[in-house]
């Protein structure tokens, strides 16, 4: 039986011109440096990887243990775009390793990071039809936006607008209206950028790449209302201290979205006549460290927080609030942040400060504990 614990995790060796990693400063997490393309970790934990490096042993255990489903990135059908994209020309093997696993019935979530100027458009529509027409065990095709840092040295990288946004959902979702597969799905960001709402919930299906970014707000969403429609305001009203401030620290992508959600709290609470004595204020955290088009939570460093409190918010101001809430999300597993803080620096800032998980649940409770 194959091992699938076994190490050391296979590393990429491709130059992709979009690559996150290769767009990072120095002395960072170590972690943070590891370009994985391993297939094992694909099946595992759902790392998204490029074939480029499968040998025929690796095929063949692949389908003899049917690890299924893997996680592909693909990015474009065309063989000079996948050369100028992947930076290496041992792209091509890729495609027929991606059929031959597919005729073995091994199923895939395929990635599509979609860099302006070179695979939207024309050549976006040219990659739906060739995985549409050449793999029948498709789970989902998931279009995200490149991602660039200040570090970036890829003069061919241009980053997604709110122009390039919208154009980018009308051309994919009419796509879908005249294609058979429907499950082609836009990250969240895209949504953002162009300043639409998110799709509903049936538009992700059963969110098969949330992990990517993919319906994250929307399910998000969704616990965070179920937590309200199930809170009993009546009771706990009563429970409430006058003139509790919270403040919610988010990234500047989120801003909108959860100022929007909290707001809900304070239309139920009118509606129902209630005045819960509670004050919210959100407030978006720039990504000073990485800078570019990074906007996202999960990638807030120690940095961008402490310029925020050295810089953008005067110390009188945080003695009002009872709570400073931040997301859990930018600590990693062994509680790091990019670059390698901890929960218990943060609290030099304000005693305040309280970490949230990353859920709508945890983030209503959090504002309406008593």
């Amino acid at each position: 039986m194959i091992n699938i614990n076994k190490k050391p995790i296979r590393k990429c060796n491709n130059r992709c011109i979009f690559c996150f990693i290769e767009q990072l400063p120095p002395n960072l997490r170590e972690s943070l440096y590891l370009k994985d393309d391993d297939y094992i970790e694909s099946f595992k934990h759902g790392n998204f990887i490029t074939l480029t490096n499968i040998t025929n042993y690796d095929l063949d255990n692949i389908i003899k243990y049917e690890l299924s489903p893997l996680y592909i990135s693909f990015h474009s059908a065309n063989n000079t775009v996948r050369e100028k994209l992947f930076g290496t020309k041992k792209h091509k093997k890729s495609l027929e390793i991606l059929e031959k696993l597919d005729d073995f019935r091994i199923r895939t979530n395929i990635q599509i990071v979609v860099c302006p100027g070179i695979n939207d458009g024309e050549d976006l529509i040219n990659t739906f039809n060739y995985l549409i027409r050449n793999l029948k065990n498709i789970i989902s095709i998931g279009v995200v936006p490149v991602g660039i840092t200040k570090y970036n040295k890829c003069e061919l990288l241009i980053p997604f607008d709110k122009e390039k946004s919208l154009k980018l959902i009308n051309l994919v979702e009419s796509y879908k209206v005249n294609s058979s597969f429907k499950n082609i799905y836009l990250a969240d960001e895209f949504f953002i950028m162009a300043d639409l709402p998110f799709p509903n919930e049936v538009y992700y299906g059963d969110f098969p790449q949330i992990e990517n970014g993919i319906g994250l707000c929307v399910d998000f969403r969704r616990d965070f209302n179920d937590y309200l429609n199930s809170y009993n305001f009546h009771i706990k009203a009563e429970l409430f201290p006058k003139n509790k401030n919270i403040l919610v620290l988010t990234s500047e992508y989120s801003y909108t979205f959860l100022r929007n959600l909290i707001n809900n709290i304070e239309l139920l609470t009118k509606n129902l006549n209630l005045n819960l004595n509670i004050n919210f204020n959100v407030i978006p955290v720039k990504n000073v460290f990485l800078g570019g088009n990074v906007k996202v939570t999960g990638l807030l460093t120690y940095s961008d927080y402490q310029n925020f409190f050295q810089n953008e918010i005067k110390k009188n101001e945080l003695t009002i609030y009872d709570k400073i809430l931040i997301p859990s999300l930018i600590f990693s597993k062994d509680n790091l942040t990019l670059d390698n803080k901890n929960q218990k620096d943060f609290k030099s800032f304000s005693s305040k400060i309280k970490f949230v998980q990353n859920n709508g649940k945890a983030l209503a409770k959090e504002l309406l504990d008593i």
